[in-house]
């Protein structure tokens, strides 16, 4: 895993499942980019979630300076709930990939019920098709319809901080009823105590592999 490619429906999925993954790649000296496919532009009044675009795209770009990723911005998007597969957007993706030889491709749970998760995921698998590595995260804390059952595993001890700090960078709405950005780091912490055993806190993310090659 050198390049490596994070891809959300909305400007903070990639953060809420691989946020201290990424910043802990980065540490490690690989290249990291961050692609986003919707607007984000949310009008959900019977539950209180208003999201605007053009602040998202903002608070987007402090939180890939905190984590120290690249955001991929010259790319088509849709607008948000109306993501499904396509192939200008999917061969935009391949195209990108097979140019800057992109080997892992880190993408939602094609099992999710949030219908952008769903048509970013099956977009970014076809996209990614060829890489050595795609993974699948979780960024939202539904019911699924199929478990969801990590077997990759990252520590994420020395850059939850940073992950943190990025969420945060997300204002209103986005962390829905004031809750999902601790609910998730919480997750991480559970997450860290399984993989560790032991009395130390310690954090980790999780990812479901589809594919995964060690050269």
């Amino acid at each position: 895993m050198e390049k490596i490619l994070v891809i959300g429906a909305h400007y903070d999925d990639p953060e809420l499942g691989a946020g201290g993954s990424m910043s802990k790649w980065v540490s490690e000296g690989k290249e990291v980019f961050k692609l986003t496919l919707t607007d984000n532009v949310t009008n959900f009044t019977k539950r209180n979630i208003i999201v605007g675009s053009e602040s998202s795209k903002k608070e987007s770009a402090s939180a890939c300076e905190i984590l120290g990723v690249t955001e991929l911005l010259d790319f088509s998007i849709s607008p948000c709930t109306e993501l499904v597969f396509n192939k200008k957007q999917m061969q935009q993706i391949e195209g990108y990939i097979i140019d800057n030889n992109i080997d892992t491709v880190v993408i939602h749970n094609i099992h999710d019920i949030q219908q952008d998760h769903v048509g970013a995921s099956t977009i970014s698998y076809v996209a990614g098709r060829y890489c050595d590595n795609i993974l699948m995260y979780q960024s939202n804390k539904y019911i699924m319809p199929r478990d969801y059952y990590p077997r990759i595993f990252v520590d994420i001890t020395d850059t939850v901080e940073l992950k943190r700090k990025a969420l945060d960078c997300y204002s209103g709405a986005h962390d829905r009823y004031k809750s999902l950005f601790s609910i998730t780091i919480n997750q991480n912490r559970v997450y860290g105590y399984q993989i560790n055993m032991e009395e130390k806190e310690t954090y980790a993310e999780a990812f479901v592999p589809i594919k995964y090659v060690m050269r």
